[in-house]
């Protein structure tokens, strides 16, 4: 046994950086470890922004007409393990310990990262587990991500092609669109969202080279407050920005596509409930301070328009990561902010305050209370720029 605990096993886990998501030493790892991810019925996410939210909704759903459901999401908002969950449990300490000392060697050999670590004991568990359908958001990209492994999925789901982590996946939304589509599979459905046309057209080139199937996203309507109609039926979203019903509109399109009634109560519940951390998500009154993860140009202004409902002052606090659009996504929260302040927070990838640009407080604590003061009782304090230092602020609102 390497690990004594549980602790141990997550340093180590969290410590292994890789500089790429290798996809080939990943498989090769899978396959030593017996293909756990072989016969689950997957639901596969892919896109720029959307994933996590449109996972989180489809999943809701499929607990309606499946046992046990599990859904594998990143990044972590709380802890390594709440990137696999299975009907709302993550997966437990023990679990993840007794896998860590399993498969340390395995993982050392092919030099996983995080990443494909947490990949590799998402389909272990839930293969043990006996999962009866399983939501799988890819990490990055789709094409070389380690849950492109799934051979064939029930359906796999393109939910926004926009500029992202160009680095990896190239410089135009042609290139972009076919990293994403790389999750289409023979003859296997794909749930296509409303993409820009150039990022459509690989789709459906790729798609039509595979013999999968392009379902549209089904046509809706919204209305005010968190609630849309989809074939005059209602449904109603936790949260009352629009980004958060087209999300749901594409998982509802998801879900019927593998078959399920979504016109019972049981789904328009199923939506109800569909709370995702971290997307426009109050966590506190007088003021409001909303917490939402816009991390690239695109997220940011799916929550400008989402920002509309918001009580002024609207004072933002900001920060990004250093491979994100970082000075451009704080002149777009400038342009629908009465104030914008920049902030730096803990992490390797972390840009500076200085680069983003704006008025700078380095503490983000002390730059939330600051905001705090700006809004007044009545006001708004939005806080994004990057899923990372949303994990950290919640932390904070959890412990108070």
């Amino acid at each position: 046994m390497r690990f004594q605990n549980y602790e141990e096993a997550e340093r180590w886990v969290l410590g292994r950086k890789s500089i790429l998501v290798y996809y080939e030493p990943f498989a090769a790892a899978l396959r030593e470890a017996g293909d756990p991810q072989n016969g689950l019925l997957c639901f596969h996410i892919a896109g720029t922004n959307g994933k996590g939210s449109t996972s989180r909704v489809l999943y809701e759903i499929l607990k309606t007409a499946y046992g046990r459901v599990g859904i594998y999401t990143s990044p972590q908002m709380e802890n390594i393990r709440d990137r696999i969950r299975i009907n709302d449990e993550w997966i437990p300490e023990d679990v993840f310990l007794a896998y860590a000392n399993r498969y340390a060697d395995l993982i050392e050999h092919y030099q996983l990262g995080m990443v494909g670590i947490s990949t590799l004991f998402c389909f272990l568990w839930f293969q043990q587990e006996h999962v009866d359908a399983a939501v799988i958001e890819v990490c990055m990209g789709g094409l070389y991500d380690t849950t492109n492994v799934i051979r064939t999925p029930a359906c796999s789901v393109i939910t926004s092609i926009g500029y992202d982590h160009m680095e990896f996946l190239g410089d135009t939304l042609q290139e972009i669109a076919a990293e994403k589509s790389g999750i289409i599979k023979p003859g296997c459905p794909v749930v296509m969202g409303n993409l820009p046309q150039e990022a459509a057209d690989v789709v459906r080139a790729k798609a039509a080279r595979e013999n999968a199937p392009v379902i549209e996203i089904l046509p809706y309507t919204e209305e005010e407050g968190a609630a849309f109609t989809v074939r005059n039926e209602r449904y109603e979203v936790p949260v009352s920005a629009p980004y958060f019903k087209y999300n749901a509109v594409l998982a509802l399109t998801a879900a019927e596509t593998a078959g399920i009634d979504i016109a019972s109560d049981a789904v328009k519940n199923a939506v109800r409930r569909s709370v995702w951390p971290g997307r426009f998500e109050t966590v506190a009154r007088h003021p409001r301070i909303i917490l939402d993860g816009a991390h690239n140009p695109d997220g940011m202004a799916a929550l400008k328009k989402a920002a509309e409902e918001c009580d002024r002052p609207l004072i933002g606090v900001f920060t990004a990561l250093k491979d994100k659009q970082g000075p451009k996504m704080r002149l777009m929260m400038e342009s629908f902010c009465d104030q914008v302040i920049t902030t730096s927070f803990q992490n390797a990838r972390a840009d500076t305050p200085e680069h983003l640009g704006g008025t700078v407080i380095e503490d983000w604590q002390e730059a939330i209370r600051r905001a705090k003061e700006a809004a007044g009782e009545t006001g708004t304090v939005l806080i994004t720029g990057s899923l990372y230092f949303i994990s950290e602020v919640r932390k904070l609102f959890s412990e108070n």
